[in-house]
């Protein structure tokens, strides 16, 4: 009986550890993705971005890290569902 605990006690760490390195190449690919903003999204960025400074404004025209264009993109999801909502 005892190797049949062990077997399955290789089996969870063997699924646990598969489930990490799932989850670090799915974290990995997120922040190696390409900024796709189109050059008006670029803009409408920098102009909401104009009020916390002129350096925050210039860094929105560039390219921005992958996870900054998801929270933009969860923000705008609110607020479209905030806009729904009343």
């Amino acid at each position: 009986m005892a190797t049949t605990s062990q077997s399955s006690g290789n089996n969870g760490l063997v699924v646990i550890i598969a489930v990490a390195v799932i989850a670090i190449l799915a974290v990995g690919t997120i922040f190696l993705m390409q900024d796709h903003r189109s050059g008006s999204e670029r803009v409408g960025d920098a102009i909401e971005a104009a009020p916390q400074g002129l350096d925050k404004a210039a860094d929105k025209l560039g390219d921005q890290a992958p996870a900054d264009n998801v929270e933009r993109n969860l923000d705008k999801a609110g607020d479209k569902v905030e806009k729904a909502v009343n």
